[in-house]
């Protein structure tokens, strides 16, 4: 455990990044977002950690370091949202030095990036889709790079696949680590593997976390209420295999339709589970069942634990558990990051400013 550590959460959603951060001990201090539901959720389950709800925008470093108390900041963690340059959907593109004020949402990392300039923590840490490596053709993440550099920061970014950590979920995220105190930018290393021959542990199957959930009755409070679905799609859902998706050149005529996504995927139960995303009840199906996970089984698969329940209707549930880092890296990235710091302590390096 890092006690004593202390740490902000800039964009904290439903938890998953401070909440390992919390695990390996940091003290959090504070957590902001601007989404109403975002706030029933985190007052919850994270009472004893203060929260503002208001766009980061608006928000001054002095309105911040009030939370602080006089104490110094060591990490400063986010993961600004990701929908305005995700790799499912539409993709805005715009140009870097006109700082994407037309996007919001682009224009969040910024504003991430400016506020560190400000506070001046020693670490940083920022998650973000795959997609902010080829956004602009790679201008924007360069402009990114470029604000924390010009901030004092040495700064890094790595494509990193949560599997490889454990996680029971193939879910591709770029982790951006940076600090001023002179280190030489590292990342942590992967625990599991797929492949044998690295000498780690296999990759986690999905129905690790799944199975004691298969025959529970719907339980609204625990965030486990079965879709619904109509008996057209329960149909479609029996075709897929484990794994696999639903054989659109065997489908009659009855069953037929256009533009089958995620939603008609089942999962592997010996295999991690494809990416938990947000959006319109589209988890996947199942492993055994003919039906997509509920919240919680989507939940259980980004490693929350059960005691965090998610507020809103099933759709609101569901985007808070899909824009999530889960808890289970967050815990390792911490883990790592202590380890950083106290490296930068040992050679005399750490207070210096």
């Amino acid at each position: 455990m890092h006690d004593n550590l202390t740490a902000i959460d800039l964009f904290s959603g439903a938890g998953g990044l401070h909440l390992g951060f919390e695990q390996a001990g940091y003290d959090i201090k504070l957590c902001i977002d601007n989404d109403d539901l975002v706030e029933k959720t985190h007052k919850r389950n994270y009472p004893n950690i203060p929260l503002i709800k208001g766009d980061i925008r608006h928000i001054t470093s002095g309105e911040i370091r009030q939370y602080l108390r006089g104490e110094a900041l060591d990490v400063i963690i986010g993961g600004p949202p990701c929908q305005g340059f995700s790799t499912i959907g539409h993709r805005v593109s715009s140009n870097p030095e006109k700082r994407y004020a037309h996007d919001a949402r682009n224009e969040l990392v910024l504003v991430y990036a400016d506020l560190i300039k400000e506070l001046r923590p020693k670490f940083i840490v920022m998650e973000n889709v795959k997609g902010i490596l080829t956004l602009d053709k790679g201008a924007y993440l360069d402009t990114v790079m470029r604000t924390l550099r010009e901030a004092g920061y040495e700064a890094g970014y790595k494509l990193i696949n949560m599997a490889d950590f454990g996680v029971p979920e193939i879910r591709h995220r770029v982790i951006i680590i940076g600090n001023r105190v002179g280190l030489p930018v590292k990342f942590p290393e992967p625990d599991h593997s797929d492949n044998p021959d690295d000498g780690l542990a296999g990759w986690t199957p999905c129905w690790d976390v799944l199975r004691d959930l298969a025959e529970m009755p719907d339980n609204p409070d625990f965030n486990h209420v079965a879709l619904r679905h109509t008996p057209k799609n329960i149909e479609r859902y029996k075709l897929i295999p484990q794994g696999g998706r639903l054989p659109e050149d065997a489908l009659s005529p009855e069953l037929y339709r256009k533009n089958f996504g995620n939603t008609f995927k089942r999962l592997d139960p010996n295999r991690p589970s494809l990416t938990m995303v947000p959006g319109n009840d589209a988890f996947p199906i199942h492993p055994t069942l003919n039906r997509s996970l509920t919240v919680r089984e989507a939940a259980r698969i980004q490693t929350f634990p059960d005691w965090v329940i998610f507020e809103g209707n099933r759709r609101q549930q569901g985007h808070q558990v899909g824009n999530a880092v889960p808890p289970m890296f967050s815990k390792k990235l911490g883990d790592f990051i202590a380890a950083e710091i106290q490296k930068a302590k040992e050679q005399g390096i750490y207070d210096c400013d």
